[in-house]
């Protein structure tokens, strides 16, 4: 090895490191002169970054991987990486070295590999090919490969000596990058630009090691992202922990529905349907733009894995808006926030919708000889409950029977009951696995994963939610007309809603245009014009359209009950499982039947959402 330089690094901090990798525990120790060595599990690999000025947003991209290792270039690392060399080689046989250091030029574009010509070609390709999408953004971006013996920077010296590196399966590939994050002066290019740079960088290593592994190694591993962090760090689970802390507390959803919606049906039966009913919501128990600075307290931006930042942040943003919304609940703004939050009704599910209702033209008459009063209902949720309450002994699931809900919902890992509702029998086992078997679940599945979203939910994770519960409905012989026909006729009244019709306009659209009874018409409106104007409701039916069309291409169903996300979160999901930053999900029992198994299988072949009726 050559090295010239000043200061060593302790032999008892090498043997303890070297200690901590040999029995496959996380190293994470700081070095002198503002170093940093982070392995965070046994791979045949390291990137390192050695600076005399530290360029900090350089670091953090580099800090997007498993094992890294960032120092002074006064620094002697010779002895440091041959100790971490050897341990890696007695189980892989090999090791790669990726020195990556920023070019100096600021204006330069270009990406210089520098590798042995012929040595790890699939490597090399999958780091040209992955720095290359760059140029979306980027149009005068280029990758240069060179097969020169310079893999290092100019002013300094090679990490080792090439003939030694041969002779101990060593390879060493250099990485000079382009800071091109530093050359947007808009602060919104900037922050758009770095975090898609730190993205790819974090992919593109990670596929490029994978191939290395492929090659020169017998390891199986199954997949590049197999390669990613495993353990998560303080300043993740902080900001995470935060997060969910202003999350719980909003109780949106309790706090913009109706305490009185069974007395204002009363009323509004009264009135002949001519007066707006005049809802109330419980006090709101926090103060917004105080819980608005906490949100934007959060050091997100120190978060070093990507795409668990990316979750954060859009969390943030949609806590944001939920808190706009409560400051502007009984106001238009209160919807119009909304619709940013939960988006507006798409031409493809409006269609869908009236293909619904004209399918179904009339509500289906199932006089059902047996209907289920609250209590009796309970008796049977608690039955279910029970269940889960052995695969789930440190949660209390439970139920509560009350006077202050509209129907039945869930909160947390409680089964809410309104005091006055009844239940078709021939229903209760579908809207048991709806609220027990899919919104429970995921709950109690959340909880035991590290990162507290998992169970507060990811942005807009309601649209999946849901449409995992209807499906559960279908799966489990439940799913009537008149489920079906409800689920559309929120989309009707959302859109009628959203072009200016008023609640006693929409009320009488869905009674007398599309044969809805008068206390389901008055539901549906009152879920729909509630807090001044709720567009939610329509992602029941979304959400069931982009289920069926996942299930449809392949895809995996038991990775959704991991916790509430959305569907545009599933790769995410399964990338954290892929790492094992997740726990694989405890699965509803319901999915061991026979007849389950026969209509998913029917699901997966791909029909027409009115066939969904049991």
């Amino acid at each position: 090895m050559i090295s010239d330089k000043k200061h060593k690094i302790d032999s008892s901090i090498i043997d303890k490191i070297c200690n901590s990798i040999t029995s496959e525990k996380p190293v994470n120790i700081e070095l002198q002169n503002n170093g940093i060595l982070h392995i965070d599990k046994l791979l045949p690999f390291i990137c390192v970054y050695r600076f005399s000025e530290m360029d900090v947003y350089f670091s953090r991209i580099l800090k997007t991987q498993a094992s890294y290792l960032i120092v002074n270039d006064q620094v002697d690392i010779s002895h440091l990486l041959e100790a971490i060399r050897i341990v890696v080689s007695a189980k892989f046989d090999t090791f790669l070295i990726l020195e990556i250091w920023p070019n100096k030029d600021e204006q330069s574009t270009t990406f210089n590999i520098s590798c042995p010509e012929n040595k790890a070609p699939a490597t090399v390709s999958a780091l040209k090919a992955g720095f290359e999408t760059l140029s979306d953004l980027y149009a005068n971006l280029s990758v240069n490969i060179d097969d020169s013996h310079q893999r290092h920077p100019e002013h300094l010296s090679p990490l080792l000596n090439v003939d030694e590196s041969k002779k101990k399966g060593t390879l060493i590939i250099g990485l000079s990058m382009p800071i091109l994050y530093k050359n947007n002066s808009s602060n919104e290019l900037y922050s758009l630009f770095f975090r898609e740079y730190y993205s790819v960088f974090s992919e593109t290593i990670k596929r490029a090691v994978f191939e290395f592994i492929r090659v020169q190694t017998t390891d199986d591993f199954e997949n590049f992202l197999m390669l990613g962090k495993t353990n998560i760090d303080q300043v993740t689970l902080k900001s995470d922990a935060v997060l969910a802390e202003i999350s719980s507390g909003m109780s949106f959803l309790l706090r913009t529905t109706p305490v009185n919606s069974n007395e204002e049906w009363k009323n509004f039966k009264k009135n002949k349907f001519e007066k707006v009913p005049s809802f109330k919501y419980r006090l709101i128990a926090l103060d917004p733009e105080l819980e608005k600075r906490k949100l934007y307290n959060i050091p997100i931006d120190l978060v070093d894995d990507p795409t668990i930042a990316f979750i954060l942040r859009g969390k943030r943003l949609e806590i944001e808006k939920q808190l706009t919304m409560l400051e502007e609940r009984g106001t238009k703004n209160f919807r119009f926030v909304g619709e940013s939050l939960y988006g507006v009704i798409k031409k493809k599910l409006l269609e869908q919708a009236k293909h619904i209702l004209k399918t179904y033209a009339k509500r289906e008459d199932r006089k059902s000889k047996k209907r289920y009063s609250c209590h009796e209902f309970a008796d049977h949720a608690q039955k279910e409950l029970d269940y889960y309450n052995t695969k789930f002994p440190d949660l209390d699931l439970g139920l509560e029977i009350r006077n202050d809900v509209a129907g039945i919902m869930v909160s947390k890992s409680k089964l809410l009951i309104n005091n006055e509702v009844s239940f078709d029998a021939n229903r209760c086992d579908a809207l048991i696995q709806h609220e027990i078997g899919t919104h429970i679940l995921t709950y109690c599945n959340g909880k035991r994963q590290p990162l507290q979203q998992m169970y507060e939910g990811f942005e807009g994770y309601d649209q999946l939610q849901e449409g995992l519960a209807v499906i559960a409905e279908y799966l489990v012989g439940g799913l009537t007309v008149n489920r079906l026909r409800l689920l559309a006729g929120r989309v009707i009244a959302v859109e009628s809603m959203v072009n200016g019709a008023n609640f006693i306009k929409t009320f009488h659209l869905l009674r007398k245009e599309y044969g809805f009874s008068d206390r389901i018409s008055y539901y549906i409106t009152m879920r729909v014009y509630r807090g001044g104007g709720l567009t939610k409701d329509a992602v029941y039916l979304a959400g069931l359209m982009d289920l069926m069309d996942y299930l449809k291409n392949g895809g995996n169903l038991e990775n959704l009950y991991t916790g509430k996300f959305n569907i545009t979160h599933i790769d995410l999901v399964e990338e954290l499982l892929y790492r094992k930053v997740l726990k694989q999900p405890e699965l509803p029992r319901f999915l061991e039947r026979k007849s389950v198994q026969k209509r998913l299988k029917r699901l997966r072949k791909g029909i027409d959402i009115t066939e969904l009726v049991n």
